[in-house]
């Protein structure tokens, strides 16, 4: 799995450039479209939600992210540690779509952007834009390398290729040691993980996701063929997973101690033994930057400390890579979800 961490994606076919020249530069996008640029762009707006917080870690300031989703703003800079950590990106307006990732084209057009982010999946919302005469940088959703490549093409675009590359360095340099301590396990007896997002009369889990759950030498019994990030079982079906370990999403509403009291779940193993986990905010998007924590994050969940070393002083120290910050004691806490995990089996021995 690591051998797909590659340092440059191969869609890129720019020269590496240091900082301090930017020549004319060109890259394939996701749709494999040639895109050019004589210089950075100086007016970028976003419609991909995780693109402002990609282009900030990237480019080191906000100066130049000028029009934003609504949703960007919403879910990361009105609340949490993107706020706190970069209160400048709630400054910027944030009207460039209008359902989900429908182009506001009025409003971009005001904003007289050098160039747009948008999702792939549907040229229905690219068309209108390039219509119009701008210029748009397609991103495609959603697999372990999209992610990385989000992070190479930012570096082409901002003419920070050194950023992009420390960036993706911390990134496969984390994953390659975990990879080989992960490779020792016993395959055979790899626990269980279910990640859950919902519990009503119905139970909604994630099925297939982005997240590569092998990385952290766990298995996932929903996953299936059909592609589908979500589905949505019965407690029947639940019963028979069984999971060894039950997964919050970051973003869910629910908290562990939600699962323990529910009486209806209360004979699941993961229940059962209290293995039943909020993730960390750094999993809040599966985009970010420093979502690779998580793989490691996980692997000390199931297997112990040793696969997670150090875990706060790795997080702070991406934390400081990544976006500048350096992280107050309360934020930590907050970031690993402290609180919420209390109740955990082995998560303050874990973390703290």
């Amino acid at each position: 799995m690591v051998g797909r961490l590659k340092t440059i994606s191969a869609l890129v076919l720019s020269l590496f450039l240091p900082t301090t020249l930017y020549a004319e530069t060109s890259f394939l996008d996701h749709r494999g479209k040639v895109i050019t640029f004589k210089a950075p762009p100086e007016r970028v707006v976003t419609i991909v939600r995780s693109a402002p917080i990609i282009y900030r870690a990237i480019d080191e300031k906000a100066d130049n992210i000028v029009g934003m989703n609504k949703d960007s703003l919403v879910r990361y800079f009105t609340s949490g540690i993107y706020a706190e950590m970069l209160p400048e990106m709630a400054k910027i307006n944030a009207s460039a779509a209008k359902d989900g990732f429908v182009p506001n084209v009025e409003a971009i057009l005001a904003e007289k952007p050098d160039v747009v982010i948008q999702w792939t999946h549907d040229a229905k919302i690219i068309e209108p834009l390039e219509r119009v005469g701008l210029t748009v940088v397609g991103w495609q959703c959603c697999t372990e390398q999209d992610r990385l490549d989000y992070l190479t093409i930012t570096g082409y675009m901002t003419g920070r290729n050194d950023r992009a590359q420390a960036i993706l360095k911390a990134q496969s340099d984390t994953l390659k040691a975990l990879s080989d301590k992960v490779a020792k396990l016993n395959t055979a007896a790899l626990p269980s993980v279910l990640h859950i997002d919902k519990v009503a009369d119905q139970i909604q889990v994630i099925a297939n996701g982005s997240q590569d759950l092998s990385l952290s030498g766990v298995t996932n019994p929903a996953a299936d063929k059909t592609g589908e990030w979500w589905r949505t079982v019965d407690f029947e079906q639940l019963l028979v997973w069984n999971p060894e370990i039950i997964i919050i999403p970051a973003y869910a509403d629910l908290k562990p101690q939600d699962i323990f009291d529910n009486p209806v779940l209360a004979s699941l193993k993961a229940v059962k033994q209290k293995r039943v986990y909020k993730q960390p905010v750094f999993a809040r998007t599966p985009d970010a930057p420093e979502i690779f924590l998580t793989s490691e994050w996980l692997a000390a969940i199931a297997h112990g400390a040793e696969f997670a070393p150090e875990f706060k002083k790795q997080i702070a120290a991406t934390y400081r890579l990544i976006y500048g910050a350096e992280l107050t004691d309360a934020q930590m806490k907050a970031i690993l979800e402290s609180e919420s995990n209390g109740p955990a089996s082995r998560y303050v021995e874990l973390f703290g």
